[in-house]
């Protein structure tokens, strides 16, 4: 019996090198085929505003189905403002494939997040996603500005 060349191990390596090549692409194509939602959520200066930005990376479309914030006391913060939205109260947002939304909420007059407040944000049937609130710069403000939703997500 003859002991394999080296020309079989060239081929031996090369297959096994392909058939690794095509596991992690096929792997990769697999996740990003679904909903694959990336969140910041960023509080301003004043604890007066929170910006929540959720980028669909994904090919298909997805669902955000909840949005809290939480006081430090495990509470759901009650009366808060989303801008843009019917009635200012959130409802159900659909987000489309390789698309991104910005959901601004508002505290009522005279109030603000509590400092070590969370976001609570419901994707589809994955469990709420908690997110901490990030501070903005002194110089960023959030206060007034509009949120950004997907065309035709209310219709009139």
């Amino acid at each position: 019996m003859d002991a394999p060349s080296i020309t079989d191990w060239i081929s031996a390596v090369g297959t096994a090198v392909i058939g690794l090549l095509g596991f992690f692409i096929t792997g990769w194509q697999w996740r990003v085929a679904g909903f694959v939602p990336k969140m910041r959520v960023r509080v301003d200066h004043h604890r007066e505003a929170i910006e929540i930005v959720i980028v669909n990376r994904g090919r298909a479309a997805g669902i955000v189905d909840q949005v809290d914030i939480i006081a430090p006391s495990g509470q759901i913060i009650e009366g808060i403002e989303f801008e843009d939205f019917p009635d200012s109260r959130f409802k159900l947002l659909r987000l489309p494939a390789l698309a991104s939304m910005r959901i601004v909420l508002q505290t009522p007059e005279n109030r603000t997040f509590p400092k070590d407040a969370y976001a609570l944000i419901g994707i589809g049937k994955a469990r709420p996603k908690r997110r901490r609130l990030k501070p903005t710069p002194p110089h960023v403000g959030l206060f007034g500005l509009s949120s950004v939703l997907p065309p035709g997500t209310f219709p009139s």
